[in-house]
């Protein structure tokens, strides 16, 4: 009875809030108003068990495509939330209903989200540390904020454990701030800096220590807080606001900013990837000191962000005057010159350049990497023994014995190029006897396809030794195509959850064995179980927080690791997930293959993403292509930010996304915008279909104009026609360009392989 009364309270409350039925049925009369607008309630009406109800209200469908916007998804959630809530009352899904409910009405209506949440503490005191968080949110909405301050001080002393005491510490620091009693709010915020000065709340809170010294009148300690936030978080929104307040003279005295402080701002928009702000921070810096000692790690961090724009121009004229300088930072210089130079095919500049070699003082890799570039030159100009004679210079005296293998591998891959088949054969043998990880595979495949052209009868003795060798590779996949190669099952393994003695023991190595199985072990810890109540409500990024927590417990334990893996996987920790399988297991998933626990393949190879991808409603792109080049672009990092500004989970360019939107009829798409995990998915799918038109389908193509644009594919295509696509990749002119082509490739295909043998 209790229960009830209480799920009747709930369902009052939404009933009077601003979002009830009165609002959502606006809502509805104005998404009716198409004939392809979406049933806002029929999943809510049709669904027969509490818990298909709850994930139907939670993460409702029509989130995935572009019917709704954001606004209308949240409507739908709380109207479904609320049915549900009305047709199974008691249960424990409609509590969990309650409890979301509460946290997506922190803003709209903080009153209610408190009776809410109040209730909700009572039912999930696993998820104490959140309730009490999302509770400091909502006094703080409310303007309460002093209770606010002290729910957030209450975290550390009720979950000690909790992985939320960072952020615990911000806001205890803001809701002092908003209570205007500066020494808490200082204290906190002290605090919050000292256990990880890298959270997003990081620069308000410099920003609110610097006015509460301005307030006490203490005028030396603000001016140097502001401008700690002024240069180490030149990118954030608060540092324009310090700027305003450093700018108005504080105390009397006129600002002056010292040149250290202008490079070392612009140091912090290089490591967000603003290179448009550093690049104007950096010409002030060598403007305002020309004799500080540190102008040529200027100027060479200058021309690399001028080549992150494509300002090559600029950007040769720098490392040329850098170079003429002389100095440490002279040779590095040097061979971004030699790159520059082969981007923008000043091809005699760049010979000229390492004919100078010889009486330089570079290292002998700089020499060997300026060397490779002017063979490359050369092989584009079709001097292909110039190429060679070159290519040997450096696979003779290069270091290290890396950049020794390249060289090798050029020489062979010149002679196969110009049909010299038997030469091509033999500089790859001797390439592949090295056993180099990095060049034997494509060494191997290449002397394969030689053999083939001149019916050489042990190309399929090749071909075999490369998948017995290397049998996850692209290469490999390659040799498959070719031959009849069956892709042999991987060595059996038993699911993770060893027999352990009862009451624990030794292994042979001495160490120490499990009285519980490791999942067992893993599922006992508080930070899973919060974890699994998060998945649980769709707070997946709250969840993986608490699972990749658990990622320092376990770092000395394979097994632990393996297992570890699986759970994140399993609660959509996708990123975490797939960072820690690749960081212990990538070459038994990705090259030689092994023994590993079934489980990783699916952790390797995420594919929970997929519904949000095939919801965009694009029926020419196969959703394995796009799963593919999520894991190769981000690792399924959400927040990732490339070094040239590409963002989020397929790491779209603004620029491309907002030219996407246009044509899709959305709205402009900012740069926060694609931190948001359908946004970037709905604008990187629509690019590929486009993609895929313009190439008329071939994906090869289409990987390829994702990665360098699809002009500079298209004069590679138009320079390599008659070339067949093996071919055709291992002639893309730029490095990075090829190597993605090749990564995106070997994971699509073992996307499809992987759906077709489960």
């Amino acid at each position: 009875m209790r229960d009830y009364l209480r799920q009747r309270a709930i369902r009052n409350l939404l009933l009077a809030t601003s979002i009830g039925l009165c609002g959502f049925a606006l809502l509805s009369d104005q998404a009716s108003a198409g004939p392809s607008s979406p049933s806002m309630s029929s999943d809510i009406d049709m669904c027969e068990r509490a818990e298909d109800c709850f994930q139907a209200a939670a993460l409702p469908k029509e989130r995935l495509g572009k019917a709704l916007n954001k606004e209308q998804v949240l409507l739908l959630k709380l109207d479904r939330l609320q049915r549900l809530m009305e047709r199974f009352p008691g249960t424990l899904w409609a509590k969990r209903a309650g409890l979301l409910s509460g946290v997506l009405l922190l803003e709209r209506n903080p009153a209610g989200a408190i009776q809410l949440l109040r209730t909700a503490q009572r039912d999930f005191a696993v998820l104490d540390d959140y309730i009490r968080l999302w509770t400091g949110e909502a006094l703080l909405n409310l303007g309460d904020a002093k209770q606010a301050a002290d729910m957030f001080e209450s975290i550390p002393q009720v979950v000690p454990d909790s992985y939320l005491l960072t952020k615990a510490a911000y806001r205890a620091g803001e809701a002092w701030y908003q209570a205007s009693s500066c020494p808490e709010a200082m204290a906190w915020f002290a605090k919050a800096v000292e256990l990880n000065d890298k959270e997003p709340k990081t620069p308000q809170a410099f920003l609110r220590r610097g006015a509460c010294q301005l307030r006490d009148n203490n005028i030396p300690e603000g001016r140097e807080t502001l401008m700690k936030l002024w240069v180490r978080f030149a990118y954030s929104a608060e540092a324009k606001e310090a700027e305003a307040l450093l700018a108005s003279n504080l105390g009397g005295e006129p600002w002056v900013v010292q040149s250290s402080e202008r490079l070392a701002r612009a140091e912090a928009y290089l490591g967000q990837s603003f290179h448009a702000e550093a690049i104007e921070e950096l010409r002030k810096f060598l403007a305002a000191d020309p004799q500080s000692p540190r102008r040529g790690e200027a100027k060479l961090k200058l021309g690399i962000a001028q080549v992150r724009l494509k300002q090559y121009d600029q950007a040769r004229e720098t490392f040329r005057a850098l170079v003429k300088d002389g100095g440490t930072e002279s040779h590095e210089a040097a061979v971004w010159l030699a790159r520059v130079y082969l981007r923008q095919g000043e091809g005699d500049k760049l010979l000229d350049l390492a004919d100078t070699l010889t009486t330089s003082s570079l290292s002998a890799e700089q020499k060997g990497q300026i060397t490779i570039f002017a063979g490359m030159w050369l092989e584009d100009q079709s001097r292909f023994d110039d190429a060679i004679i070159r290519y040997r210079q450096v696979a003779k005296v290069g270091e290290p014995a890396s950049q020794r293998a390249e060289a090798r591998w050029r020489v062979g891959w010149v002679y196969y190029r110009v049909a010299r088949y038997r030469e091509a054969g033999d500089e790859l043998r001797q390439l592949a006897d090295q056993h180099d990880s990095d060049f034997e595979p494509q060494a191997l495949y290449w002397m394969g396809r030689a053999a083939e052209l001149i019916q050489q009868p042990h190309a399929r003795d090749v071909y075999v030794q490369l998948c017995q060798r290397y049998v996850y590779t692209y290469y490999c996949q390659l040799a498959r195509e070719r031959i009849d190669i069956p892709l042999s099952a991987p060595p059996a393994s038993e699911p993770i959850s060893p027999t352990v003695p009862v009451n624990g023991g030794t292994h042979a190595n001495g160490e120490a064995t499990r009285s519980v199985p490791i999942r067992a072990e893993i599922e006992q810890q508080s930070a899973y179980r919060r974890a699994i109540e998060l998945n649980t409500l769709g707070l997946d990024s709250d969840a993986a927080r608490e699972l990749a927590g658990l990622t320092d417990r376990y770092n000395r334990d394979p097994d632990a690791l393996m297992a570890l893996a699986t759970m994140l996987n399993e609660v959509g920790a996708y990123h975490h997930a797939l960072r820690l399988a690749r960081a212990r297991f990538r070459d038994k998933l990705e090259r030689t293959g092994g023994i590993v626990d079934p489980s990783l393949w699916k952790v390797a190879y995420p594919t929970g993403l997929l519904p949000t991808i095939k919801g965009q409603g694009v029926s020419g792109v196969d959703p394995y292509l796009v799963a593919a080049i999520i894991r190769e672009e981000s690792q399924y990092d959400w927040q990732a930010v490339s070094r040239v500004g590409a963002i989020g989970l397929m790491q779209v360019m603004p620029g491309t996304a907002n030219n996407v939107a246009q044509r899709l009829g959305l709205p402009a798409v900012g740069r926060d915008d694609l931190f948001d995990q359908e946004t970037n998915i709905r604008i990187g799918v629509h690019y590929v279909e486009q993609l895929l038109e313009q190439f008329s389908g071939n994906v090869a193509f289409t990987i390829a104009s994702y990665n360098a644009g699809p002009m500079a594919v298209g004069s590679w295509i138009a320079l390599h026609r008659g070339r067949s696509q093996d071919e055709f990749i291992e002639l893309i002119p730029y490095q990075e360009t090829r190597q993605y082509v090749k990564r995106v490739l070997r994971s699509y295909r073992e996307y499809i392989r992987l759906d077709k043998a489960s």
